[in-house]
């Protein structure tokens, strides 16, 4: 199930890489902690943007994508292999929440985006009820929830606008944080409890709760 954070990622990549404005130029992208997972660059070819992707990630993230151009196995928080001022978009999709230096990882996004780049994250709000839980949480239960598709975490923040001010002495400016509720996510394949959590996000929506919102994606900017 993709989240609405996920989904307000794709469709702020469909729109910055389909704009008019430089149609006819293919936009640099880089995938950040991608795995081998293809759900970003196959949405975004599916939506007919003309990009590349190149990716990193400390695991072996080589696919065999038409728009993937190269894959490095590295961490965000040394991409020494990657050029500086080279793409004009970077995405990390549920990545940052595992990283341990994020003062190091902000600095190197904003080493290799271009100026007036941008980079988009989807990230969990760890001061959400849920992630609370989810930090003392062992992984091997996160693995048997989500069927094998868990990683250790880090939380290397406290909060989002801790995250946001690591990025922001990096260089970046603020251009969009929205949040979302998700607890139905994580419950979805369980019938009864999954209706509940369904029934929780729409009080914490219509309640414009964030504090309670733990899915969030934020939109980041270098300076030109």
């Amino acid at each position: 199930m993709q989240t609405p954070a996920g989904k307000f990622m794709i469709d702020t990549l469909v729109s910055l890489l389909s704009s008019s404005k430089e149609s006819s130029s293919t936009h640099q992208m880089l995938n950040i902690g991608a795995g081998r997972s293809l759900l970003v660059e196959r949405q975004l070819s599916h939506a007919g943007c003309n990009y590349v992707s190149d990716r990193v990630d400390i695991d072996d993230c080589v696919v065999d994508f038409p728009s993937v151009r190269k894959c490095w196995q590295c961490s965000v928080e040394d991409m020494n292999l990657l050029d500086s001022s080279r793409y004009s978009v970077a995405v990390a999709n549920y990545v940052l929440e595992h990283v341990d230096d994020l003062h190091s990882a902000a600095r190197e996004v904003y080493r290799v985006t271009v100026p007036g780049g941008v980079f988009i994250a989807t990230v969990p709000n760890t001061a959400a009820p849920e992630m609370i839980l989810a930090r003392h949480t062992p992984l091997w239960f996160h693995k048997m929830i989500r069927r094998g598709n868990a990683w250790e975490t880090k939380y290397a923040y406290k909060q989002i606008s801790e995250l946001l001010d690591i990025f922001r002495r990096a260089g970046f400016q603020v251009d969009v944080v929205r949040y979302w509720p998700f607890v139905e996510g994580y419950l979805h394949q369980f019938p009864i409890v999954g209706k509940l959590g369904w029934l929780y996000d729409k009080v914490v929506a219509a309640l414009d709760a964030k504090w309670l919102m733990a899915n969030v994606c934020v939109v980041l900017r270098k300076p030109a």
